[in-house]
């Protein structure tokens, strides 16, 4: 759904938005606010270089040249239909004649949802003539997954080669809780139940359909499984082996930041440190200003944390940080690792930057 307060259909008069299908441009608006300006409000400055794309809902602005030329833009002019000064750098210093209504998109976002909103199509012939003959539901379900939105469509194809199909039955446990991570799955027919086993008997997670994963949890921590998977109906489920869930799903997500690059980025105010330890590990220290958000409660509370916002997220030694970030990634969030983690810091970064908690 659209964020509050924002018409979907008015920003499908824009271009490129209406370019994106509804679930794509859903997708982009999360966290997107609209901003109200007063009249006299500079919007943007000829020669700066901010890395948003500006759209102008209602309201009038003036746009001036580097002559000193004066044009004035309605937001109902078929030219408002554009982002305001495109260029980067701005050719045009921008404002508010009236009070008006903008939204602004980090520009990098918003090229790479178009990017792979205009390459689904093609994506999918290529994935269907994989499997000729069979039908293709599954995948076009899958395409429509957040797990895919950062991977160049040449590691999707791969990745659907390297699947190997597994019949399943009815109540056969595909995942057993406590047991090794060496694969994750996907549906391609049939129904799965997520179960929790605990002392009062199993508890259901999730009921998972055709075009669905699971599996993913366990290889991102390394670990043992957090859960029972059992098939509810028989089916088909697409395994992928741990070394090619690494190579082409797992590290073309993830972005390291180096420590300095990070503290710079977080002194900008556009990117926020996120501390995915331990309750009691990060009471021992954290970085300073640092959001706190431990890694088993990531996905219940993740939809807490600005969706407007950049997080440099890091732990002890990256790992835990490295699977944060990857969930993160999948839920809309842009999350780079901290790379190496705490540990990786200078003494005299220590003392600098931790604080007890």
């Amino acid at each position: 759904m659209a964020a509050p307060g924002i018409s979907r259909a008015l920003l499908q008069t824009f271009v490129p938005l209406n370019a994106l299908s509804a679930q794509r441009l859903d997708y982009l608006l999360e966290g997107q606010g609209i901003e109200s300006l007063p009249a006299g409000t500079e919007i943007c400055r000829r020669g700066e270089s901010d890395g948003h794309t500006i759209f102008l809902l209602s309201g009038a602005v003036t746009q001036e040249d580097e002559t000193g030329t004066i044009q004035l833009l309605d937001a109902g002019d078929i030219d408002a239909s554009h982002a305001l000064a495109p260029d980067q750098p701005r050719t045009l210093t921008v404002r508010a004649k009236t009070a008006v209504n903008i939204m602004r998109f980090e520009s990098k976002r918003l090229d790479r949802v178009l990017a792979w909103d205009q390459a689904t199509e093609t994506l999918q012939r290529e994935l269907v003539a994989l499997q000729p003959g069979e039908s293709n539901n599954w995948i076009s379900r899958l395409l429509q997954s957040r797990l895919f939105y950062r991977l160049p469509p040449s590691n999707i194809v791969e990745l659907f080669r390297r699947l190997t199909p597994e019949s399943v039955s009815k109540g056969q446990v595909v995942i057993k809780q406590g047991t090794s991570s060496d694969c994750c799955y996907f549906i391609k027919t049939g129904t799965a139940e997520v179960r929790l086993s605990s002392e009062k008997g199993p508890v259901t997670l999730a009921v998972l359909q055709s075009g669905q994963y699971f599996g993913e949890d366990g290889l991102l921590m390394e670990g043992t499984r957090n859960a029972d998977v059992v098939m509810q109906s028989d089916g088909v489920v697409m395994r992928l082996d741990k070394k090619d869930f690494d190579e082409l799903l797992k590290a073309p997500s993830l972005a390291l930041m180096h420590f300095s690059e990070a503290v710079s980025a977080v002194a900008s105010g556009e990117y926020e440190w996120l501390d995915v330890r331990l309750m009691d590990e990060q009471a021992k220290g954290i970085l300073t200003g640092a959001l706190r958000l431990p890694l088993q409660a990531l996905r219940t509370k993740a939809h807490m944390l600005p969706t407007n916002k950049h997080y440099v997220v890091y732990c002890d030694t990256g790992r835990r940080s490295t699977a944060a970030a990857f969930l993160l990634g999948v839920m809309g969030y842009d999350a780079h690792v901290l790379e190496g983690g705490l540990s990786a810091l200078m003494p005299s970064e220590r003392s600098r930057f931790l604080v007890v908690g």
